[in-house]
């Protein structure tokens, strides 16, 4: 369309071109005869030149058959046209008047005619461009009409599209929204989250749903470990509450036959006064914390006890700061390691022995030593006691019942309660060889050790 529209405009130049030319290369003509000046006689040359080159391109130019005489009698005008200018230029030349007057005006009125003849050709041509202009109309409201149609179903098919996708994005995404307040109100139970694409949104709800299978399971997991964790620790506490071995009882009994006999009732009397004290105190609710006074009086009572067995071959010192005595501790702390230095550390030992407790301070809090110089323990056995079971394992404490204690709680137990007491790990360290003794002490940080976190 826009290639006939150009075509045919170019011919309608090239027509109003060759009339103007006509009327240029007259006043040439003209002015030559009436200046008598060369330039004017060069300049009507170029201005015929032009016109002769413009009637060439002129030939296959027009486009409608039925200007086809037309155009040949057009052609022929301006040949005739040029013809009379030339004769009115060699009439002039010649000087005679009449005669190039006569060719002038026969050149101006063929430019007359020359001029009609372009506006009807011009005429001729809009005319058979009417069809063409109205098939260009047709076309191009066609064309619109195409473009609104193509404009409103890209649109409404965007718009479907965009709703379509915005849905598979939003629908998981509410899903997913859903199931995690659920979770966040308690409920690990749900249905999984499906997702049918295959691309992030399936990754994502695919981990999320394992991850909500996974914390359903722990949870269970957890709910089952703290009911076991409850019932053992009733069991423990009740058997704290009523070991009370009987090959100790069995000896303690023994030497307080044998003192009655021997003696007045006067050292005797200490003997059950401090049997009773620790009986008393063993009994106590273990679940309620102690001081370091109380622990430390329970150990000099046992130690009493024991000094009646032992007699002199086993000596005890104590070097004890009094300012410390009022930190809490848990209940059964200082008389299970003392009692533990008696059993495997010196009690099978013939010779002398000591053993000593020591409570002071230092830059990092308090601390309660017990010593030794008996059999002492290797690397192994102290990494295995000080393995003492974690939270993270949740299981219980269960008590190895050991002949010859009075509570039958081991060092492990002992390790334990003082890490839950005050919420730290490091609360114990042990110093032992073979042969050389053995030092165990208690670390109580001074952060802690006023108040205690909790009780066990």
């Amino acid at each position: 369309m826009i290639g006939e529209y150009d075509s045919g405009f170019k011919r309608f130049l090239l027509l109003n071109e060759i009339s103007q030319q006509t009327d240029t290369v007259v006043e040439k003509v003209n002015a030559y005869i009436l200046e008598k000046d060369h330039l004017y006689l060069e300049e009507y040359l170029g201005e015929k030149e032009k016109l002769l080159a413009n009637k060439e391109r002129l030939q296959g130019k027009i486009g409608n058959h039925d200007n086809f005489l037309a155009l040949l009698n057009y052609e022929n005008m301006l040949d005739s046209f040029m013809e009379e200018c030339d004769l009115a230029i060699s009439a002039f030349k010649a000087a005679d008047i009449h005669l190039y007057s006569q060719h002038f005006n026969e050149a101006s009125a063929i430019s007359s005619f020359i001029h009609e003849t372009t506006l009807t050709l011009i005429d001729k041509e809009l005319s058979s461009y009417q069809p063409y202009f109205g098939q260009m109309t047709e076309r191009a409201h066609y064309l619109k009409m195409t473009a609104i149609f193509l404009f409103s179903g890209t649109l409404i098919f965007s718009a479907l599209f965009a709703v379509k996708i915005s849905g598979g994005i939003t629908r998981p995404l509410g899903a997913l929204s859903a199931a995690a307040q659920e979770i966040s109100s308690g409920v690990f139970s749900g249905r999984d989250v499906e997702v049918t694409s295959k691309d992030e949104l399936k990754l994502l709800s695919e981990t999320f749903n394992h991850m909500r299978r996974s914390i359903f399971e722990l949870v269970n997991e957890m709910k089952d470990q703290s009911e076991l964790d409850k019932l053992l620790k009733e069991l423990e506490l009740k058997s704290l509450q009523n070991q009370i071995n009987p090959h100790f009882l069995f000896n303690t009994l023994n030497n307080v036959s044998r003192m009655a006999y021997l003696e007045d009732a006067h050292e005797t009397v200490k003997l059950v006064e401090a049997i009773s004290a620790l009986l008393r105190y063993n009994l106590a609710n273990i679940d309620k914390p102690s001081t370091m006074r109380e622990e430390t009086d329970v150990v000099m009572d046992y130690f009493f006890i024991q000094q009646t067995r032992f007699g002199e071959r086993i000596r005890f010192i104590a070097d004890i700061d009094e300012s410390c005595l009022d930190v809490p501790v848990p209940r059964m702390t200082l008389q299970p390691i003392v009692e533990n230095a008696f059993i495997h550390g010196v009690e099978s030992i013939e010779g002398e022995s000591v053993i000593k407790l020591s409570i002071y301070r230092n830059a990092g809090g308090i601390v309660a030593e017990v010593m030794d110089d008996g059999k002492g323990m290797a690397s192994q056995t102290i990494e295995k006691i000080m393995k003492a079971p974690d939270d993270s394992q949740r299981r219980g404490y269960p008590i190895k019942k050991t002949s010859g204690h009075s509570t039958g709680i081991g060092i492990r137990n002992v390790i334990k309660r003082l890490q839950i007491f005050y919420q730290i790990q490091n609360v114990a360290e042990i110093d032992s060889e073979p042969g050389k003794g053995t030092t165990f002490r208690i670390l109580i940080p001074h952060y802690l050790g006023a108040e205690g976190r909790r009780s066990v």
